[in-house]
């Protein structure tokens, strides 16, 4: 029988466990890294977003806040909850099944109204608005993994040789706005809107791994991590729109987040015991860490974004793109490292993130059956922000996605209520095929990922 250092072996297996389960679990949040992920309002809803052109409702305090003092009339507007239906799928060849991971959650989008500064019939007006960003939970489980899928079976063989990793996470994002708009010359809109977003993210993931040999000797690994935190900033949208006959177009420009006061918390363990499962003297470590009440700041990109639209007698065609520029890594919570209690290397603890520069650009187009009926379709990119080659913690998806929407609007009076369906997909295969969680140990598994989902949307606008 061959000998080795007590415990290395081992150590090999959980390392190599837990970095494989690293590549299906964190990633399971929802869309955080795509900056096009959801739409909101009512027609802007239904167009994907790709209205910072032409958009005719009150969602324009998001979208172009120029085009507020361009419309014909005040609105309310409340885009109502809907649900939305996700799958992340999962192929690993070295591994028999994985499980896909899928689920259903309540979205909640947009509550917004107009006021007039100066009477009705002014075109300067005020304009309140409520939307959520971003909100999602996500829950999944991956049980008796076969360890020696993905590692050389130690001598004696394994009896049983099995881990597990539990991953949960929610996140929410809501923004409380307030816009000023302006006419200028008939033909000009010019505005701003003030949003305060306030964002809050709770991340937990638990592995485990397990071995007992032909000999009855066991060995145990564990490692949990988990954090959560809340921040509360100041940004600032500002539109400028031109409206002719028959066409308009529209720039924008949205400044990074200024933050205003924010607090975290994190907590770690790994730790492992071994009896003997690779021969030799058995070993052991313990490493657990928690770290509260730290300062916590979020960080977002600034953008410029532009849209131009055309007019027919019953067809309207949008096309809008938003460049976002690169944000340079930060510290989201400063949480300072340790050395595990029993020896070994500093644990870093800290949280960072940053993004790179993209540009997402998409084309909607709208056709008039009746004066009650219009019928709408949109395609749009939603890439990713995380830097090729860049550790994503409590992230789902970062690779690029794509989305088409289609719905319809049935108006009635001064009452309009649309119904309609985002649809999202994309994939990347090969991941974590090259390189090694350490040196020496064999390399991690391909993974080909995949994401999926269908986003119902409900709407009530009121035009006076």
């Amino acid at each position: 029988m061959r000998t080795r250092t007590p415990g290395r072996l081992w150590r090999s297996l959980a390392v190599i466990f837990v970095a494989a389960s690293l590549v299906f679990a964190p990633r399971a949040a929802a869309q955080d890294t795509q900056y096009w992920s959801d739409a909101f309002g009512m027609q802007a809803r239904l167009l994907g977003g790709v209205v910072i052109g032409s958009d005719e409702d009150v969602s324009a305090v998001y979208y172009n806040p120029g085009a507020i003092a361009l419309a014909d009339s005040l609105q309310f507007l409340i885009s109502l909850n809907a649900l939305r239906y996700a799958q992340i799928g999962f192929s690993v060849p070295s591994v028999p099944s994985v499980p896909a991971s899928t689920g259903w959650s309540a979205v909640s989008n947009m509550f917004a109204g107009t006021l007039p500064i100066g009477g009705r019939d002014t075109h300067q007006r005020l304009a309140y608005s409520l939307l959520t960003r971003q909100s999602f939970t996500f829950g999944a489980q991956l049980r008796d993994l076969p360890l020696d899928s993905f590692a050389p079976i130690p001598p004696p063989a394994p009896f049983t040789s099995v881990g597990n990793a539990l991953i949960s996470q929610s996140l929410s994002e809501t923004w409380a706005g307030l816009t000023y708009s302006k006419e200028k010359a008939g033909h000009w809109g010019f505005g701003a809107s003030l949003f305060i977003p306030i964002r809050s993210q709770t991340w937990s993931q638990s592995v485990s791994a397990q071995v007992v040999n032909a000999l009855g000797q066991t060995a145990l690994a564990m490692k949990e991590y988990d954090f959560s935190f809340s921040s509360w900033s100041l940004l600032l949208k500002l539109g400028a729109q031109y409206r002719a006959e028959h066409w308009s177009a529209g720039m924008t420009v949205t400044t990074p987040r200024v933050n205003l006061f924010g607090s975290g918390d994190v907590g770690a363990t790994r730790s492992y015991i071994d009896q003997g499962v690779v021969g030799g003297a058995g070993s052991s470590q313990i490493a657990t860490n928690y770290q509260s009440n730290l300062s916590a700041t979020y960080h977002s990109a600034l953008s410029v974004g532009a849209g131009y639209g055309y007019h027919w007698t019953n067809t309207r065609l949008d096309i809008s793109a938003e460049w976002f520029a690169a944000v340079s890594e930060f510290t989201l919570l400063p949480a300072t490292s340790f050395t595990p209690q029993t020896g070994g290397d500093t644990i870093t603890m800290a949280l960072t993130a940053k993004y790179r520069s993209l540009i997402n650009y998409g084309i909607g187009v709208q056709h008039r059956f009746s004066p009650r009926w219009n019928l709408y379709g949109a395609f749009r990119t939603d890439k990713t922000s995380i830097p090729e080659g860049a550790k994503s913690v409590g992230t789902l998806v970062n690779w690029d996605l794509y989305h088409a929407n289609f719905g319809v609007q049935a108006t009635i009076g001064r009452a309009a209520v649309i119904l309609g369906l985002d649809t999202a997909w994309g994939s990347k295969p090969a991941q974590s095929a090259t390189g090694t969680p350490a040196p020496g140990l064999p390399k991690l598994p391909v993974v080909d990922e995949s994401f999926f989902s269908l986003t119902g949307a409900l709407g009530f606008r009121i035009s006076f």
